[in-house]
């Protein structure tokens, strides 16, 4: 997710620009299939899915595992997909991939099925949020691009919050089934609305080398310190906020006996509270660095974990929900605009694809052993706590950060009456450390 685009075409970006509300929505709307229902829904539903399938978490823990995988695989070959095929096409065959993998889903009778489902849409996932990036960065003034990627991100609140009412609604046997063709048509309506509100855009930037160049790109990323910074909060975010929200929903049945409109709420509030997130901190992105609005964001969820280990109960799963969906919806969207501002544009978009397969990647044994622990003790408790202490390692590392950049910042270009505050000189990045 970076902002390559924009540097590349400036002169095709001018003749192609759309309303900032239009570009917002229609972008959220692919996010919310691509993500908010390809790796949300079984999350969601997984204790309905647990009942039809007669099987553990450990079980069903491995096939959102296994869709983390092949989003890491997506993430991993994304770089090179975007760099050859036409953006726009690029989201339609991703759109088209869900109504494939939601169909799948249906038929499905147990959890290695409904793993096929969940790796297919995966795979194609990363690469559909690669190429949004790339095209909001063509068609959106750069004055709005923070906030136009952020709520971008935040469609797969959106779809978390549709993901609730069906843990509300359908609670019936195998009525879960219905939430997946629900999926597939809001697929198609999504694959038509970009078909006709977005332009045509020609293929993403001319092939970059294919040679040792490229081998050359990933070291460079990860010599720079905000590279380097991209992919660690990126397996950070992966780690804490994927492990978390798996099971969340299990987490309010098994251990606090919720109603399904109590499980209903997690989502809902989640969803609401990170849509609204996304709206101010994409805005405020634009004004200040993305690190100090990182630091926020990890903060409100850090206090939510601690919040729930100390009180275990289902008034603290709430806060902790609310501080999920506080970083989870915005951040991706946060960490592309960081690697947009800090890095070159060809290290920018290597920054933020490796650090979506790290996430993925890393997401898989905190998921997978999550499962294991929950089936061995019954509680989801312990891992939380490890969750709650990643977090708050996170913040204070970008509280640190932070004061770094202002200090450097204030070194380099001491700012002069009536001009704005040094976070407006960070954000480059470009340092070596």
């Amino acid at each position: 997710m970076t902002t390559e685009g924009g540097a590349g075409a400036p002169g095709l970006a001018a003749k192609g620009f759309i309303g900032t509300g239009r570009a917002a929505a229609l972008f959220c709307a692919v996010i919310m299939v691509t993500h908010g229902f390809g790796n949300g829904l079984v999350p969601a539903l997984l204790p309905r899915i647990g009942e039809s399938f007669g099987s553990g978490y450990g079980a069903l823990g491995l096939a959102v595992s296994s869709g983390l995988l092949a989003y890491g695989l997506g993430a991993a070959v994304g770089v090179r997909v975007v760099d050859v095929f036409p953006l726009r096409g690029i989201i339609l065959a991703a759109l088209s991939v869900c109504v494939v993998g939601f169909l799948v889903a249906v038929w499905s009778t147990s959890p290695l099925v409904l793993a096929g489902s969940v790796v297919l849409i995966s795979l194609l996932a990363p690469i559909s949020w690669s190429a949004s990036v790339r095209l909001i960065a063509r068609v959106v003034k750069p004055s709005s691009l923070g906030r136009v990627t952020v709520v971008a991100s935040s469609g797969a609140g959106v779809g978390g919050g549709i993901n609730g009412a069906y843990a509300l609604f359908l609670d019936g046997p195998d009525e879960w089934r219905l939430a997946f063709v629900i999926a597939a048509v809001a697929s198609v309506a999504t694959a038509v609305a970009i078909l006709v509100l977005l332009p045509g855009n020609p293929s993403s930037m001319p092939r970059l080398a294919r040679t040792a160049v490229r081998r050359r790109d990933w070291r460079d990323t990860w010599a720079v310190r905000t590279g380097r910074m991209v992919i660690l909060l990126s397996i950070a975010a992966g780690l804490g906020g994927f492990t978390f929200v798996s099971y969340m929903s299990a987490t309010a049945v098994d251990e606090f006996g919720v109603s399904p409109a109590g499980v209903a709420a997690l989502w809902w509030v989640a969803s609401s509270v990170g849509l609204t997130a996304a709206v101010v901190m994409g805005a405020w992105s634009d004004r200040v660095t993305p690190v100090l609005v990182i630091g926020v964001i990890s903060l409100v969820y850090a206090t939510g974990l601690l919040v729930l280990v100390a009180t275990w109960s289902y008034a603290g799963l709430m806060v902790a929900a609310l501080g999920f969906g506080f970083i989870n919806y915005p951040i991706w969207g946060l960490l592309g605009h960081l690697a947009g501002q800090g890095l070159e544009p060809r290290l920018a978009v290597r920054a933020f694809s490796g650090g979506l397969t790290a996430a993925a990647w890393c997401a898989v044994s905190g998921i997978a052993l999550a499962g294991w622990w929950i089936d061995r003790t019954g509680s989801f408790r312990i891992p939380v706590i490890v969750l709650a202490v990643l977090s708050s390692l996170v913040t204070g590392w970008l509280v640190t950060e932070y004061a770094r950049r202002r200090v450097g910042a204030v070194s380099e270009h001491p700012p002069a009456i009536g001009v704005d505050g040094p976070e407006r000189a960070t954000g480059t990045g470009t340092e070596n450390a």
